[in-house]
């Protein structure tokens, strides 16, 4: 039932929260152990069980298991109940210690409460360096990154994120256990920190810089941005549409002039300003068409979707990939728009803008890239077989292979800030 629970749960994070695991062979085949970690989210428990064949026992708030469907998967997961009030601490110690005697493996979060910086709490509490101590049960490190942007403290529900669990290589507690307690257990938990914190380092300041960059002051007019504006207006008074055509361009540059001094910046609105003209070349993409003359095109719903589907994986990639493929799909746009001229056809943007976008992920080797492609490829080819396929739709297919080689061969350059000043390795204060 565990591994049932477990490949479920891992197909959702994977798309979710593009989880990974790494080092999973750190942790002992058999045996009793500790795993140790920093605590960023509520998530954590799960994203340490889901890809290591053991179950790892985690204590959990007794009420817990008295919440409907909720208490059957912790205890799926192998966890157990502990009294959480005051005087209790040493009963819910000794229950942990008789599962590491029987050769289990036991999972501890020495901040003992969820990380209020994503960085691991510099005070840490002695149960899990104790319990190995005390047992010679090896202690294995472990480092959640990413968690804290998915689900912080002060946030009610997840959003997603890049998550990456890291097993580290175990410590052996043998070489502490002649040593005096007051002198083992401070430096068994100062060699857990230093591990986590190596490679915890990193995704926090990762974090941190999204975070920031999220709440910093919207950009100026892109130039694709701008580029999209002008071309819709353009196609649209060549063909005779007249200043009335000029409205929807100068509605959306009013859009992208006010984003910058009105809209409230948040990730929401920043990845609204993104897609942005991908959106609006998408609305606009029945008048440009009429403009043209070219046929309208059939199952537009369905390029809708696929695009929609396309960009998706671009919300975990770095800034500049995902810049570099919206500015790209504008390209794409402009190129289909000409093989409209030279040659008319329904399934014309289903081939190209499909295409540009698979292209683009396998090149770029984005998030999802194999699956994604695959579905791009065969939606690119097989919605033109439905629609008629014609000889001239080489040329739509040649649009955005041409746009996708553009794109990668001169990518997005991200404006210089001082974001990274404002990220350093000091401990920051907590972010509400």
């Amino acid at each position: 039932m565990r591994r049932v629970f477990t490949t479920l749960i891992e197909a959702l994070f994977r798309v979710l929260f593009t989880y990974d695991c790494l080092g999973k062979e750190n942790l002992p085949a058999s045996g009793p152990a500790v795993v140790a970690a920093n605590h960023p989210s509520y998530l954590d428990p799960v994203l340490l069980s889901l890809q290591v064949r053991r179950p790892i026992r985690f204590m959990a708030w007794d009420a817990l298991f008295r919440v409907p469907l909720l208490g059957a998967l912790i205890r799926t997961f192998g966890a157990f109940p502990v009294d959480t009030r005051r005087g209790k601490g040493r009963e819910a110690y000794e229950r942990a210690k008789a599962l590491v005697l029987s050769g289990e493996v036991v999972g501890l979060f020495p901040e003992g409460h969820r990380s209020r910086t994503g960085w691991m709490e510099p005070h840490l509490r002695e149960g899990a360096a104790r319990l190995s101590w005390e047992t010679g049960a090896l202690l294995v490190p472990a480092t959640i990154a990413g968690a804290y942007r998915a689900w912080p403290h002060f946030q009610a529900l997840p959003r997603p994120a890049r998550i990456r669990v890291r097993y580290h290589e175990a410590i052996d507690p043998a070489p502490y256990r002649g040593q005096p307690e007051e002198v083992a257990l401070p430096a068994l938990l100062a060699e857990l920190q230093r591990r986590v914190d190596r490679s915890l380092q990193p995704g926090v300041k990762a974090d941190l810089r999204m975070m920031l960059l999220y709440a910093a002051p919207a950009p100026l007019p892109r130039a694709h941005e701008v580029a999209a504006a002008a071309l819709v207006a353009i196609v649209l008074l060549l063909h005779g549409r007249g200043p009335v055509s000029l409205l929807p361009s100068a509605a959306y540059l009013g859009y992208l002039g006010l984003d910058g001094r009105f809209v409230p910046q948040s990730r929401l609105a920043k990845w609204i300003r993104n897609v942005s003209p991908v959106v609006f070349l998408l609305a606009s993409g029945p008048a440009l068409l009429r403009a043209l003359g070219s046929p309208p095109v059939p199952a537009g719903a369905a390029l809708v979707a696929i695009l929609a589907g396309a960009i998706y994986p671009y919300v975990y990639v770095r800034r500049r990939t995902a810049m570099t493929f919206l500015r790209g799909m504008v390209l794409a746009f402009a190129l289909e728009g000409a093989a409209q001229g030279l040659w008319p056809s329904p399934a014309g943007p289903h081939a190209a803008l499909a295409l540009y976008a698979a292209a683009f992920a396998i090149a770029a080797r984005t998030v999802f890239w194999r699956y994604a492609a695959a579905i791009l490829v065969l939606y690119a080819i097989g919605v033109p077989l439905l629609v008629g396929w014609s000889v001239g739709l080489s040329l739509h297919l040649l649009a955005g292979l041409v746009a996708a080689t553009l794109a990668l061969a001169f990518p997005y350059r991200l404006r210089a800030g001082n974001l990274s000043s404002a990220v350093s390795l000091a401990r920051p204060e907590p972010i509400e």
